[in-house]
Parts: C-alpha cells; structure tokens; sequence
C-alpha cells in the first residue's frame, strides 16, 4: 500500500502530536508500506527512519498556497492509496480531495476542521460525542488510541535510587499543571520524605515554575532539565512518574511510562481515567497539592508495590497500546474507508 502522511506543525520542538505522526510513519514503513511524507520542520527529519528505501520525503517551508499547490501536485503523481493527516489545518483537505481517502487523527478534538475527510480517527471513546457535534458524520468515526513512538525500554528496576526520583516531563504551560506538581513536593518536603524531582520540557512557564521552586524552598530537590531528546534515558532515571495536567486530549506521556514499565501518579482528567486501571496508576484531584502528594507519598513509601504497579503498566500498554495493536486497527479502517 501506498500512504501519504502529513505532519505540518507550527511548533518549536516536537511534542506528543509531532511523536504519533513520526510513529505513524515508521509503523507503515516496517510493516512494508511505501511512505510519502510531507513535513515542515528540521525536527522532524529526525523522528523518522529517513534512510528507508520504501520512504519519499517532501520537507515544505510553510503553509502558503503555493506550498499546497506542491504538495497536491506531488501527492497526484505518488498515487497513493490513502493520506494521513496530523493537523487541524483545514485547507489540507485540498491537497488530497479526490485522490485517495484523507483520514485526519483528531489529536486536539478539533474535528471540524475534518468534516469533509473520508474518515476521522477520535483518540478516546468519549469524543466520538464532540466529533458528531462538530459535524462529523457517525459513520466516518473510528476510535483507534496512540501508540508511543519509543522503542527501547528498560526492565523495572528492582532498587530504586537511595533518594527516590519523581519525573515529569511536558510543555512547560498551564494546561500541563506542573505548579500543582511542585506544590506537592512542597507537602512532601515538608514532611521530611526523602525525594528529588526532575522536571524535563521547556515553554512559556519556564522561569514562573522556577520562581516557585525557590519560594517553596526546593532549589536542592528539583532539577530543570530543558527539552530532552532521549526520551527512554530520562524514563530510566527516575522511580516515579507523574503527569498532574489540567486538560490532555490523550496523554501520551502516560504510555511513554507504561511503556518503560514506570509507576504513575496522575490527575483525574477523563483521559488519563481511560488509560489508567487501579492497577497501573494512582489518579490524584486535578488541581489538588495534598492529593498528589498523599498518592505520590504512597509510591515512596511503598517502592515494591510501586515496581509491581509499573511491570503492570507495561503488560497494560502491550495489550492495550503496542504498535501492532495500532497497525491493525488503522488497516480495518483503511479497508473499511476503500469499500465505502
């Protein structure tokens, strides 16, 4: 089969949509697809197994009509038999109307910029609701979950650190919470348990959150570590994992962890109640300091109920998450769009 697969972000760095559209890609190309991807960052050249024989790239300098004019032009001379679209950029629909079935992932349920796609992939049960209010026909909606783009995991560890680490990484903006996060180790300081925080992503928040460190008198406990590019590496570094986001479309980052077979702490947003059992994390009050705190102060004390609770994370993501999973819904929905 041949698939085209536009990834066309604005951002500065890749984040969790930008991670999904790199694994896209490398999922096709080693099942045995033929591969056109259209892209518009450096970045993502390095997300992607740009040497595959089975792999066309076509690198785009913006979003201009002229750059879509391309794009279509390209996209009719490759033929292709179906065309993945990663943004909500709605004149995509042009660059492929009438040459083979778009399907756009919702991944910020912005589905009405997909109304008129083939097919539309809602990340979670619970927006096929908001997809059919934002005109999506009931019968274009497929509900196939991400996968996480890493490949190399570790086996949990069986002795933490002497000094538990609590990890958290993320876009350092308001939606992410991560204020909530450090207030809570405040609570744990406080009480005298043992931890250290590093707190891995860059943003708009990056000298608020620091300020705060240094009101609550963390400055020895947490580490800034900027926008990492070894995702596997910073999992292994720490014991704990925990993602307090006020609003996540998915939530990535938790099958980041599950996948390096990390224990969780969580907020309650309704995405992250759909990916977490009892049994693969703990889900604290949204916006509550002592909620995150009393589960956070739980996986501390408790270190091999916690290291049990991440091999159960791992077992959940490989039934539930794993690449193949994925590969064989986004095929029944391919063949499924083609016959319609």
């Amino acid at each position: 089969m041949r698939i085209v697969n536009i990834m066309l972000s604005g951002s500065v760095v890749p984040f969790g949509t930008e991670q999904v559209a790199y694994k896209y890609t490398n999922l096709f190309l080693e099942k045995g697809h033929d591969v056109l991807f259209i892209y518009k960052n450096a970045y993502d050249e390095e997300g992607i197994e740009k040497n595959h024989p089975n792999l066309t790239c076509l690198p785009l300098k913006n979003k201009s009509v002229l750059s879509l004019l391309k794009m279509r032009f390209f996209i009719k001379k490759w033929m292709p038999d179906a065309i993945f679209v990663h943004n909500f950029f709605s004149r995509t629909r042009f660059v492929g109307a009438g040459l083979a079935p778009m399907i756009g992932i919702a991944h910020l349920e912005k589905f009405w910029s997909m109304k008129a796609y083939e097919a539309v992939i809602s990340l979670r049960p619970d927006s096929v609701c908001l997809a059919k209010e934002q005109g999506i026909m009931d019968d274009k909606i497929f509900v196939i979950p991400n996968t996480c783009n890493l490949t190399k995991s570790f086996p949990a560890k069986q002795k933490w650190h002497d000094v538990p680490v609590i990890g958290a990484i993320g876009r350092l903006s308001e939606e992410k919470n991560f204020a909530t996060l450090i207030q809570a180790c405040a609570l744990l300081n406080s009480k005298k348990i043992p931890f250290r925080l590093v707190l891995a992503g860059s943003g708009v928040l990056d000298e608020s959150l620091k300020n705060l460190v240094k009101k609550e008198g963390l400055e020895s406990l947490v580490t800034f570590l900027g926008f990492v590019k070894d995702a596997p590496a910073f999992y292994q570094s720490i014991d704990v994992f925990c993602v307090p986001s006020s609003f996540e479309p998915f939530g990535l980052v938790l099958l980041e962890a599950m996948f390096s077979s990390k224990p969780i702490v969580a907020s309650s947003v309704i995405s992250f109640q759909q990916i977490l059992t009892n049994e693969t994390g703990l889900l604290s009050e949204t916006l509550s300091p002592e909620s995150f705190a009393k589960n956070l102060e739980w996986t501390l004390k408790n270190p091999e109920n916690a290291i049990q609770m991440g091999r159960n994370a791992r077992a959940h993501y490989d039934k539930n998450y794993a690449p193949d999973v994925l590969y064989e819904k986004l095929m029944r929905m391919v063949k499924t769009v083609k016959e319609n």
